[in-house]
């Protein structure tokens, strides 16, 4: 009985010390990450703008002797994956660019199995779209997933991924110099809007008109002038055809201005 107690203990023996075996000489492929990637976010030229278009660049390192799938892999073996949580309104233009795979063949017997490999460093273009009220700091945030494999076996890994880029303040134009702003000639017609409610039954009336039109006039001849001909264009009587430019003419120069209305003065 004893003999067959010694017997059974040897072979629970012999399994602890064949697992502790095969435990330490996995233990550097089960630890280890085999794969790493980054994220990084950039303008595709100058600075990210408003309406503007980024680049995201998705770089992958895979250990040496291993190898991770493209997204098109017609094999057994499962393509790497990314996904996105986060993407501050910007929106894909065109496709993902991948790089180049490696055909292999792990069944010389049987060459129609293919595997599509991708190894050491490469990397996943993404061009994006900035939104156009876009402004401050644009975060791209996601995971991705990958199937690591050797001659030895497979293993799945995944990770997060992360990129930020600041967007450029926009500079409004700047208007002409010494030309209206937008509070003048708002200004100015407030004053027209007021007088005209108003009446104009005194001398005060009929002087606050004539300041006011004189203010337009100024304003307007600070502007840039029209480099189009076909709206100060006249008929053959004289008048103005375009009714909008004639109206300016008239503010502009403080009278009254004939207007071709479809041939009717």
């Amino acid at each position: 009985m004893s003999d067959l107690l010694a017997v059974r203990l040897g072979v629970k023996m012999r399994l602890l010390s064949l697992w502790l075996l095969l435990t330490v000489l996995l233990a550097p492929t089960l630890c280890a990450d085999l794969i790493s990637a980054k994220a990084a976010l950039e303008a595709k030229t100058g600075q990210a703008a408003p309406g503007g278009e980024v680049l995201l660049r998705v770089s992958f390192e895979v250990d040496k002797g291993f190898h991770a799938y493209h997204k098109d892999n017609p094999g057994y073996s499962k393509p790497l994956k990314i996904e996105f949580s986060e993407l501050s309104g910007l929106t894909q233009v065109g496709e993902t660019k991948w790089p180049a795979y490696h055909v292999a063949h792990p069944d010389e017997k049987d060459l129609a199995w293919e595997e599509w490999e991708l190894a050491g460093a490469f990397e996943l273009v993404l061009t994006y779209k900035v939104p156009s009220d876009a402004k401050g700091k644009l975060t791209v945030r996601g995971t991705y997933e990958a199937q690591v494999c050797d001659e030895k076996g497979c293993t799945d890994r995944k990770g997060d991924l992360l990129a930020t880029i600041d967007v450029a303040v926009a500079v409004q134009p700047p208007t002409s110099a010494g030309g209206p702003t937008a509070e003048d000639l708002k200004r100015i017609e407030e004053k027209i809007d007021a007088l005209e409610k108003g009446g104009t039954s005194n001398r005060k009336d009929l002087a606050a008109i004539k300041k006011t039109l004189e203010e337009l006039a100024i304003a307007a001849s600070r502007a840039e002038p029209s480099t189009s001909t076909e709206v100060s264009r006249k008929d053959s009587h004289g008048f103005y055809e375009d009714f909008d430019y004639a109206l300016g003419e008239a503010k502009k120069q403080a009278k009254l201005i004939l207007v071709d209305f479809n041939g009717e003065y």
